[in-house]
């Protein structure tokens, strides 16, 4: 019996994942990308999952593109899911995988410059390790003081980069500039307000003595003081300050 290449061949694959797949490549093709431009791209099918990870962030790193992200976390969702799952599995009860997971897609999503698609495996050794840092942050939000080691799990049997910095750390290093920053702010507009209330003369010491920084001798002959005289003033206008800031400071944290 003849059998025709129609009927040997494998019927077309509709399923969820497929048209997904189709999704991502398409998306490439768009952008004039293709799997085979990453490098040490081989055509087998476990590789080609991680390759499309890794071509689908690169592209997101490129245009920003929100459709681009949708569809990568559509397609790493389940495979990271089942990652931090298991790395969750021997800490015992308590840890939410579907929070690691959104810490770990919000982190990938603000800084996607940190990340290089250097090999097919490059987005699954990176994530991996964005996956470690988010469950040690948990951690530490419950004030667990265990001494977890995270294993490097199923990453393609490739590490991480640890010459990159881990865009966790640049979320919280950010995040405590930011901080640091609405906290001095808040302490010079105090400054301000308080200097605003000094005598003119008060205003004058303080501005020769901490912005010119002239000496005190200089100053006292300038205005026909003892340099005694003069210290006790500025003194005291740095007293009113420091009074004044701190009256508005508690009544800030009332």
């Amino acid at each position: 019996m003849t059998a025709y290449p129609s009927a040997l061949a494998a019927p077309p694959d509709h399923s969820p994942r497929a048209r997904l797949r189709d999704r991502g490549e398409q998306m490439l093709r768009t952008h004039g990308r293709s799997l085979e431009s990453i490098p040490g791209f081989l055509h087998e099918v476990a590789v080609g999952d991680a390759a499309l990870a890794t071509a689908l962030m690169d592209l997101f790193r490129c245009t920003g593109d929100r459709d681009v992200f949708d569809c990568l976390v559509q397609w790493v969702a389940p495979a990271m899911f089942a990652r931090v799952r298991s790395r969750l599995r021997s800490l015992g009860a308590g840890h939410d995988p579907h929070e690691v997971l959104q810490d770990t897609f919000v982190n990938i999503y603000r800084y996607p410059d940190r990340f290089c698609a250097s090999r097919p495996g490059a987005f699954a050794a990176w994530s991996s390790t964005i996956i470690d840092n988010a469950i040690r942050r948990q951690l530490r939000n419950l004030k667990r003081s265990a001494d977890v080691a995270l294993r490097p799990g199923e990453v393609l049997q490739e590490q991480a980069d640890q010459a990159v910095r881990e865009p966790s750390q640049e979320a919280q290093d950010h995040e405590e500039q930011e901080v640091t920053a609405r906290a001095f702010a808040t302490l010079l507009h105090g400054y301000l307000i308080a200097f605003a209330t000094l005598s003119e003369r008060e205003r004058f010491v303080l501005e020769m003595v901490e912005v010119r920084r002239l000496r005190y001798c200089d100053i006292a002959t300038l205005l026909a003081i003892r340099p005694e005289a003069l210290k006790m003033v500025v003194f005291r206008a740095r007293k009113r300050i420091f009074d004044r800031m701190e009256t508005m400071l508690r009544g800030r944290c009332a």
